[in-house]
This record gives structure tokens, C-alpha cells and sequence, in this order.
């Protein structure tokens, strides 16, 4: 199977003080948008992790071809999401799977085609690890799990500062819409 989608969406969005993954942007839920951009990658396999604000979002994936999984042990963080998606993925052997924060709907379609392409250009067999070993806590994160997998792991530099972005409250959103929405005035 090729390349699966995953969208971490569990989070509690408690200093946004509202779910990110309905925040508008461009005329579109974040979750939405990053839902468009794995269908314009050909991300055939679409997989959105919900957490607490589930029943929330659902109705606004309706209309969308992906499977809904919810990570029911959010206060383990991200991490915990990511398990529950590859766990869902485990029956259909997808190749490699694409993560993709809801909180990061302005990253360039053009990044993650670079992304994917030195995937397939580097890694082309790499599957997805199974987080063997040390059990991964909260704190330790995505960071364990590259320390962990580093063998398999390609740098890739790039000029999309939305990939380092922080979209956490209020106030980063308001930045956002301003950048977005500065040339179109």
C-alpha cells in the first residue's frame, strides 16, 4: 500500500479556548484544508485522530473520504495520537505514513511534495516504525521516536516557515489570518 495520511487532531485546544481543527482558514476548517491537501497528494489512505471535541468535528468530515479514530488517552499527548493512527493503519500496511499537525494548515502543498518525494527517493522500503523498545512518554515525544528510528531518518531542509509554526491561542490566530489575508486588501 502507498503513502497513508494521518491527521492529528486529539488535542484539547485549551489556550485556543476552541477545537483547531475547526478554526477557519482560507474559507475552510484547518482540518478541512489539510483533508484537501491529502487529496490533492493522491493520499489515497486518510486516517484523523479526534479526541475530546470528537462529536464536534464529525459532522464537518462527513463529506470527506477518511477514517475516524479517537485517541482516548489525550493527556498522553501527541504520541498517544500517533499510536492510535498507526495502530488503525497496522491492517493495511501502508508504506510510510505522512503525520500532519491540524494546527499546521498553512504548510506549502509544494513542502510536503518535497517531503514525500525525498521519501521516495531516500527511504523508498522504510515502513512505519512499531515504537518497539522503551515505552515513549509524553515528554519525550517525537523525539524519542527519531532518536529511536535515526537510521531511517532523512533531513530535509526547507524555506516554509509554517512548518515551525505555533498556533496555540487566540492571539497566533489572528497573526495567521493577518499574513494570510494582508495581500488581499
Amino acid at each position: 500500500m502507498p503513502l497513508a495520511g494521518v491527521i492529528l487532531a486529539a488535542g484539547r485546544s485549551a489556550r485556543m479556548g476552541t477545537p483547531k481543527a475547526l478554526l477557519d482558514f482560507r474559507g475552510a476548517p484547518f482540518i478541512v484544508r489539510i483533508l484537501e491537501a491529502f487529496e490533492a497528494l493522491d493520499l489515497k489512505t486518510r486516517v484523523v485522530v479526534l479526541g475530546p471535541d470528537a462529536a464536534r468535528i464529525r459532522p464537518v468530515l462527513a463529506t470527506h473520504d477518511c477514517l475516524i479514530v479517537e485517541n482516548l488517552d489525550v493527556d498522553a499527548g501527541p504520541i498517544a495520537s500517533l499510536r492510535a493512527a498507526l495502530s488503525a493503519l497496522q491492517p493495511l500496511r501502508p508504506a510510510a505514513a505522512l503525520v500532519w499537525p491540524v494546527d499546521l494548515p498553512h504548510v506549502r502543498i509544494a513542502t510536503v511534495e518535497r517531503l514525500i518525494e525525498t521519501w521516495r527517493r531516500e527511504r523508498p522500503g522504510a515502513v512505519v516504525p512499531a515504537f518497539g523498545g522503551r515505552p515513549v512518554t509524553r515528554t519525550e515525544g517525537a523525539r524519542a521516536v527519531l532518536r529511536e528510528h535515526a537510521s531511517q531518518t532523512v533531513t530535509l531542509a526547507g524555506d516554509d516557515p509554517a512548518v515551525v509554526d505555533d498556533l496555540n491561542t487566540p492571539e497566533d490566530y489572528e497573526r495567521l489570518v493577518r499574513e494570510v489575508n494582508r495581500d488581499a486588501y
